[in-house]
């Protein structure tokens, strides 16, 4: 796993990566690669949405964690993050940024195993599977393929629509895309062509209605070329319980 360490703590992050080698020695199959940041502006203009765990501290000199944390789930939706504070009252704002835990000050080994221990085990359980990375002249955004309703093309441009409404413009072709969210190893994608223009996540199918397949708040047409191929790719999806 790629640990980001955010402390302008020597000493604290000293402890804390210390810590994560304890953690890897004494548990097998698990391995940390660990980057220190002691600010969190050079964090973010190196960030490439690679990580695994982000360990954020909260009070820092050029910017507070928390902020820290907004910019980064902005760009990537799936990375663990972890407060490491001493302030207990940012524990609840921390969720409004997706983090799964925090961890108060001062950090004994115990504490810190059984934090890790539940974080590691939620992250086991996240489709994280395949993803979609678009760019843009801002830079990178990592789409987890879990939450992707169904892919449209339309005049050689891609729109990505997200299960909670958001659309995303790329260029491309919908078999590229396809090709990316349907890798080839276990826990892969489970998207499927119900027409030429639409790749469907079969995650997010509701029933068959006639020729249409029917999403959380859209119904696709189901063209006659596509349809055997469709039905087959999802009772398979359905008979393997994914």
């Amino acid at each position: 796993m790629k640990v980001i360490l955010l402390e302008d703590d020597d000493g604290q992050a000293a402890c804390l990566e210390q810590y994560l080698h304890t953690f890897q020695a004494e548990t097998e199959g698990v391995s940390f690669a660990v980057t220190r940041f002691a600010r969190a502006l050079p964090l973010l203009e190196s960030y490439r949405c690679d990580a695994d765990l982000l360990l954020l501290d909260i009070r820092l000199p050029d910017m507070e964690g928390m902020e820290a944390a907004r910019r980064i789930r902005e760009i990537d939706g799936n990375a663990a993050i972890v407060f490491v504070t001493s302030l207990s009252q940012y524990a609840i704002e921390g969720y409004s940024v997706g983090a799964l835990d925090y961890i108060l000050k001062p950090v004994a080994y115990p504490s810190f195993r059984a934090k890790l221990e539940r974080v590691l085990r939620l992250c086991a359980h996240r489709e994280n599977g395949a993803a979609l990375w678009l760019r843009s002249r801002e830079g990178q955004r990592r789409l987890p393929a879990a939450e992707i309703l169904y892919l449209e093309s339309a005049n050689h441009d891609i729109f990505i629509h997200m299960v909670d409404g958001t659309v995303y413009k790329q260029w491309g072709s919908l078999g590229s895309f396809e090709q990316q969210l349907n890798p080839p190893t276990p826990g892969g994608g489970c998207f499927a062509r119900c027409n030429s223009c639409y790749l469907v996540n079969l995650k997010y199918v509701q029933g068959l209605q006639g020729g249409d397949v029917l999403l959380p708040g859209k119904t696709l047409a189901v063209s006659r070329p596509r349809r055997k191929e469709f039905l087959q790719a999802f009772a398979q999806y359905k008979g393997g319980s994914r």
